[in-house]
């Protein structure tokens, strides 16, 4: 399938979400090309895990997300997505349920930089993630290019996050292997054709999705695919479409910081009104 033209808007705060000249339309039967270029680039791990599990549960780094609501949200069925510097390391590594189950995180490239949110030289959960590799099925993302495996000399603003004691410099050789193995982790782009209708801004540097959009949008594709092999590995059940549920995705400035690179103004439109399966919790 060809790649999907990007766009760009001068102005994407205008720009109609509701155009469906434009829209992409991911849940409609016509794109199922594009559904399952979304599966295939997901990491093989989480391919499989997606085959066996009923729910994804994507996770925002919202600090009001509290450990109790965690407790009271997530099933045996989930697949969990986490971001970045991702709050709550500890819990999701070592509590009853949530260490055990399938886990799908993503790193995003700093700029143009050979960095990654989240990884070293940058603050991480590197001990959390070493113990959930050796419990869950475990899958990663890197956005734009592989991890390069960078020193803190080729951090270009290192005081944007400056170096601590806790903070782990070099990642263990048993997760090195995951990183190199493509089974485990895979790049994916921020231009990837499920956003190729997003509005960015021209003028701003590695403008671009907002992590968690980026990752829904994939997903919210994949599931197409997903429901059609389940289908055809259970041709006399009827299969539900995946569910997906988003938490702590806020909708106004009681959030603490947006980037000006991200169109908000698009983001919050769609998920307004998200498809049928698809749950959206807010925290403050």
């Amino acid at each position: 399938m060809p790649p999907l033209p990007d766009l760009f808007y001068d102005n994407p705060v205008s720009y109609d979400v509701n155009n469906n000249n434009s829209k992409l339309h991911l849940n409609d039967s016509d794109n199922a090309d594009i559904s399952m270029l979304a599966y295939e680039s997901l990491p093989a791990t989480i391919q499989k895990a997606l085959l066996s599990q009923n729910r994804l549960v994507i996770i925002a780094n919202n600090p009001s997300i509290t450990i109790e609501t965690l407790e009271q949200t997530l099933q045996p069925t989930d697949i969990l997505v986490l971001f970045n510097d991702f709050i709550h390391a500890d819990f999701f590594a070592t509590h009853i349920l949530a260490k055990t189950l399938p886990k799908l995180l993503f790193f995003r490239q700093i700029g143009d930089s050979r960095l990654h949110f989240g990884l070293p030289p940058r603050s991480n959960n590197l001990i959390a993630i070493e113990q959930m590799a050796q419990q869950a099925t475990l899958g990663i993302f890197v956005s734009n290019i592989s991890y390069q495996f960078p020193t803190p000399a080729d951090d270009p603003k290192p005081n944007d996050d400056p170096i601590s004691e806790e903070r782990v410099l070099n990642i263990a050789n048993d997760l090195k292997v995951i990183f190199n193995n493509a089974e485990h982790c895979r790049v994916l782009s921020e231009q990837h054709p499920v956003v190729a209708d997003y509005p960015i801004f021209a003028d701003i540097h590695s403008s671009a999705p907002t992590s968690g959009f980026l990752l829904y949008r994939l997903l919210l594709a994949a599931r197409k695919s997903v429901q059609r092999l389940q289908s055809i590995n259970n041709p006399q059940k009827r299969i539900a479409p995946l569910e997906i549920l988003l938490l702590g995705f806020n909708d106004d400035d009681k959030t603490a910081h947006f980037w000006e690179g991200h169109n908000w103004a698009f983001e919050r439109q769609e998920l307004a009104a998200p498809p049928i399966g698809v749950e959206v919790i807010r925290q403050y």
